[in-house]
């Protein structure tokens, strides 16, 4: 379930179709245990209505994993929309895919990010500030 999500959510094209998923999918799973506990226990029960979620958003009775991409991100929008915990569960899901997937070492060097160069140039530049 969460595999379709993740295909689903996270950015393609213009240099974003790398073969990521596995590594995201990785770590958005292993940030469920920091979850507050009422989240934690919610969360499979939204997976399972995300899973029926089509029904309702397509009008017809098909699960979400076995959705195209462009359906899926139909139905996510779609639950999004509804606002309350439909919007909360996809909010939830986009936030820990997207920060999942642009801290991704490959991510971050196809758009020629280096927060630990930039932070030791930083550095630099106010000890040279200092030093002066």
């Amino acid at each position: 379930m969460l595999v379709a999500a993740v295909a689903a959510i996270r950015p393609r094209g213009h240099g974003f179709d790398q073969p990521v998923d596995a590594d995201v999918l990785a770590r958005v799973r292993a940030f469920f245990p920091f979850l507050p506990a009422p989240l934690r226990r919610a969360f499979p029960i939204g997976l399972r209505l995300l899973q029926a979620a089509p029904l309702v958003a397509l009008r017809r009775p098909q699960r979400f994993t076995s959705l195209s991409t462009d359906d899926a991100r139909h139905v996510l929008e779609r639950m999004n929309e509804l606002g309350g915990p439909f919007g909360a569960l996809v909010l939830g899901l986009r936030t820990l895919v997207f920060l999942a997937f642009y801290q991704h070492p490959d991510v971050l060097r196809r758009m020629e990010i280096d927060w630990a160069g930039r932070a030791g140039e930083l550095v630099r530049r106010r000890a040279e500030l200092i030093v002066s």
